[in-house]
Protein backbone atom coordinates (compact mmCIF):
# COMPACT_ATOMS: atom_id res chain seq x y z
CA UNK A 1 0.00 0.00 0.00
CA UNK A 2 1.26 3.40 -0.97
CA UNK A 3 0.90 6.39 1.38
CA UNK A 4 1.33 9.10 -1.29
CA UNK A 5 -1.20 11.86 -1.38
CA UNK A 6 -2.61 12.44 -4.85
CA UNK A 7 -1.31 15.67 -6.45
CA UNK A 8 1.63 16.07 -4.02
CA UNK A 9 4.17 14.68 -6.49
CA UNK A 10 3.66 17.59 -8.89
CA UNK A 11 4.02 20.16 -6.09
CA UNK A 12 7.20 18.48 -4.80
CA UNK A 13 8.75 18.63 -8.25
CA UNK A 14 7.77 22.27 -8.61
CA UNK A 15 9.20 23.06 -5.15
CA UNK A 16 12.46 21.29 -5.96
CA UNK A 17 12.71 23.21 -9.21
CA UNK A 18 12.18 26.52 -7.39
CA UNK A 19 14.74 25.57 -4.73
CA UNK A 20 17.32 24.61 -7.36
CA UNK A 21 16.75 27.93 -9.11
CA UNK A 22 17.17 29.86 -5.85
CA UNK A 23 20.35 27.97 -4.98
CA UNK A 24 21.84 28.53 -8.44
CA UNK A 25 20.92 32.23 -8.30
CA UNK A 26 22.56 32.52 -4.86
CA UNK A 27 25.75 30.83 -6.05
CA UNK A 28 25.94 33.03 -9.14
CA UNK A 29 25.44 36.16 -7.03
CA UNK A 30 28.08 35.05 -4.52
CA UNK A 31 30.59 34.36 -7.27
CA UNK A 32 29.96 37.45 -9.38
CA UNK A 33 29.56 40.09 -6.68
CA UNK A 34 33.14 39.96 -5.33
CA UNK A 35 34.50 39.90 -8.89
CA UNK A 36 32.55 43.04 -9.77
CA UNK A 37 33.71 44.75 -6.59
CA UNK A 38 37.35 43.86 -7.26
CA UNK A 39 37.12 45.01 -10.86
CA UNK A 40 36.14 48.52 -9.79
CA UNK A 41 39.40 50.43 -9.31
CA UNK A 42 39.87 52.80 -6.39
CA UNK A 43 39.33 56.41 -7.30
CA UNK A 44 42.33 58.51 -8.24
CA UNK A 45 42.58 61.94 -6.66
CA UNK A 46 44.64 65.04 -7.29
CA UNK A 47 44.78 67.94 -4.91
CA UNK A 48 46.43 69.86 -2.13
CA UNK A 49 47.75 67.60 0.62
CA UNK A 50 48.80 70.53 2.79
CA UNK A 51 51.10 73.50 3.32
CA UNK A 52 54.46 72.79 4.91
CA UNK A 53 57.68 74.63 5.69
CA UNK A 54 59.70 76.09 2.83
CA UNK A 55 61.59 73.25 1.13
CA UNK A 56 59.74 70.54 3.09
CA UNK A 57 56.91 69.95 0.60
CA UNK A 58 59.39 68.78 -2.05
CA UNK A 59 61.05 66.38 0.41
CA UNK A 60 57.68 64.94 1.50
CA UNK A 61 56.41 64.68 -2.10
CA UNK A 62 59.54 62.95 -3.38
CA UNK A 63 59.59 60.54 -0.43
CA UNK A 64 55.89 59.77 -0.93
CA UNK A 65 56.54 58.93 -4.58
CA UNK A 66 59.47 56.69 -3.69
CA UNK A 67 57.26 54.92 -1.13
CA UNK A 68 54.59 54.34 -3.79
CA UNK A 69 51.95 56.43 -2.00
CA UNK A 70 51.87 59.34 -4.48
CA UNK A 71 51.77 58.97 -8.25
CA UNK A 72 53.04 62.50 -8.83
CA UNK A 73 53.57 65.69 -6.90
CA UNK A 74 54.12 69.40 -7.45
CA UNK A 75 55.17 72.19 -5.13
CA UNK A 76 53.70 75.68 -5.18
CA UNK A 77 55.46 78.28 -3.04
CA UNK A 78 53.34 80.73 -1.10
CA UNK A 79 53.66 83.24 1.71
CA UNK A 80 53.16 80.75 4.57
CA UNK A 81 55.21 77.89 3.12
CA UNK A 82 55.12 75.42 0.25
CA UNK A 83 51.88 73.81 -0.88
CA UNK A 84 52.21 70.13 -1.70
CA UNK A 85 49.93 69.07 -4.55
CA UNK A 86 49.75 65.31 -5.03
CA UNK A 87 48.15 62.66 -7.21
CA UNK A 88 47.28 59.46 -5.33
CA UNK A 89 44.91 56.50 -5.10
CA UNK A 90 42.21 57.16 -2.49
CA UNK A 91 42.21 54.75 0.43
CA UNK A 92 39.13 53.76 2.34
CA UNK A 93 40.72 50.67 3.90
CA UNK A 94 44.16 50.46 5.48
CA UNK A 95 47.10 49.00 3.59
CA UNK A 96 48.10 45.50 4.70
CA UNK A 97 51.49 46.69 5.92
CA UNK A 98 52.76 49.97 7.26
CA UNK A 99 54.64 51.99 4.67
CA UNK A 100 57.33 54.51 5.53
CA UNK A 101 56.62 57.80 3.80
CA UNK A 102 59.51 59.91 5.11
CA UNK A 103 61.69 60.74 8.08
CA UNK A 104 62.24 64.26 9.41
CA UNK A 105 65.20 65.00 11.67
CA UNK A 106 65.69 67.94 14.01
CA UNK A 107 68.40 69.39 11.75
CA UNK A 108 66.00 69.41 8.77
CA UNK A 109 62.93 70.96 10.36
CA UNK A 110 62.35 72.98 13.54
CA UNK A 111 59.68 70.64 14.97
CA UNK A 112 59.80 67.20 13.28
CA UNK A 113 57.12 65.71 15.55
CA UNK A 114 54.64 68.46 14.71
CA UNK A 115 55.37 68.18 10.99
CA UNK A 116 54.95 64.39 11.08
CA UNK A 117 51.59 64.70 12.82
CA UNK A 118 50.41 67.38 10.40
CA UNK A 119 51.39 65.44 7.27
CA UNK A 120 49.84 62.26 8.71
CA UNK A 121 46.57 63.98 9.59
CA UNK A 122 46.43 65.75 6.21
CA UNK A 123 46.82 62.41 4.43
CA UNK A 124 44.02 60.80 6.47
CA UNK A 125 41.72 63.79 5.87
CA UNK A 126 42.27 63.56 2.10
CA UNK A 127 42.17 59.73 2.06
CA UNK A 128 45.72 59.33 0.79
CA UNK A 129 46.06 56.74 3.58
CA UNK A 130 43.65 55.32 6.13
CA UNK A 131 45.76 55.79 9.27
CA UNK A 132 49.22 56.91 10.36
CA UNK A 133 51.66 56.95 13.22
CA UNK A 134 54.80 58.90 13.90
CA UNK A 135 57.68 56.81 15.17
CA UNK A 136 60.39 58.61 17.05
CA UNK A 137 64.00 57.77 16.35
CA UNK A 138 67.36 58.73 17.74
CA UNK A 139 68.54 62.36 17.66
CA UNK A 140 64.93 63.59 17.66
CA UNK A 141 63.71 62.39 14.30
CA UNK A 142 60.21 61.30 13.37
CA UNK A 143 59.26 58.77 10.73
CA UNK A 144 55.79 58.88 9.19
CA UNK A 145 54.34 55.39 8.77
CA UNK A 146 50.99 55.00 7.01
CA UNK A 147 48.44 52.26 6.36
Amino acid sequence: MSRETPGLCGKETELRSIMRGAIVAGIVAAVLTPAAAQAAPARAAVGLLGTYGFGRAAVIGQSGMEAGIFRAYAVRSGFAGDDLLVSYQTRTAPLEEETVVYTAAFNQVADPQSECRKVGADGVARKAWASFRCRTGFVPSYTLLVR
